[in-house]
C-alpha cells in the first residue's frame, strides 16, 4: 500500500521557486534517502510533507488521503530536525509525555513509555532537566526519544545525528534502527552507513529530483 504520494508539488518562497514538480511515491514500510548538495530543497521538501511548511501547489497524500490542509499533529507522522523543536519551558519528563498525554494515554502507561525510550537513549539522569541544561547531543536525544513515543507510522528525519560526537552517534544510531522498523522512514542524510540500507535514493538538485535508484 502507498504511504505517501506527491504529485506535482512546488515550494515557493518568494520569487525563488525551492522545489520544482516534485512526484513521489514511497510504499509502506520502504526507506527512503534524500541526498545533495546544502541548499537544493531537501529539508523544505521534509518540511512541506510534514505539514510544517505548506505547499504553493501540487498535492500531498497520505495512505490515500489528501492532507493539503490537515496539519502536523494529525498526519500520523513523527519528526525529527536538526532544531530539535522542543518546548524550553518544559522538562525533558515532560516533552517527552506531552503527546502521550494529548492521545489520551493513561498516567502510568506514560511513564512506564517514558521510561523505555530513556533507557533506551541514556536519559535518565536528564529526565529533571529543560532543554536549556543540556548539550545538542543530548538535545537531540530528547528529540528522537519524543518521535520514538509517538509511534506514527511515517518517520522523517533530517540529519538526526548530525549534532552528535560519535559515541552518542553509536546510541542513537541503535535506537533509529529500532524506530525504523515496520514503519516508513524518510531522512535526509550524508552518511554513507545511512545511505547503503536505504531502499530508494533520491538525488535532489535545485529543488528537483534528478536521480534515484539503490544505493548499488
Amino acid at each position: 500500500m502507498t504511504a505517501l504520494q506527491l504529485s506535482n508539488v512546488c515550494k515557493s518562497f518568494g520569487k525563488v521557486d525551492v522545489l520544482k514538480n516534485i512526484d513521489l511515491t514511497v510504499q509502506e514500510g520502504e526507506f527512503v534517502v534524500f541526498v545533495g548538495p546544502s541548499g537544493c530543497g531537501k529539508s523544505t521538501l521534509l518540511r512541506v510533507i510534514s505539514g510544517l511548511e505548506e505547499a504553493s501547489s501540487g498535492d500531498i497524500e497520505i495512505s490515500g488521503n489528501l492532507v493539503n490542509d490537515i496539519p502536523p499533529a494529525k498526519r500520523g507522522i513523527a519528526m525529527v530536525f536538526q532544531s530539535y523543536a522542543l518546548y524550553p519551558h518544559l522538562t525533558v519528563r515532560d516533552n517527552m509525555a506531552l503527546a502521550l498525554k494529548q492521545a489520551g494515554m493513561p498516567k502510568d502507561k506514560i511513564e512506564e513509555r517514558i521510561a523505555e525510550a530513556s533507557r533506551m537513549l541514556s536519559m535518565e539522569d536528564y529526565l529533571g532537566r529543560r532543554p536549556s541544561e543540556l548539550s545538542g547531543g543530548q538535545r537531540q536525544r530528547l528529540a528522537i526519544a519524543r518521535a520514538l513515543l509517538l509511534d506514527a507510522p511515517i518517520l522523517i528525519l533530517d540529519e538526526a545525528t548530525s549534532a552528535l560526537d560519535t559515541e552518542s552517534e553509536r546510541l542513537i544510531q541503535d535506537a533509529l534502527d529500532k524506530l525504523q522498523q515496520n514503519r516508513t522512514s524518510i531522512v535526509v542524510a550524508h552518511r554513507l552507513s545511512t545511505i547503503e540500507n536505504a531502499d530508494t535514493i533520491l538525488v535532489i538538485e535545485a529543488g528537483e529530483i534528478i536521480e534515484q535508484g539503490n544505493h548499488q
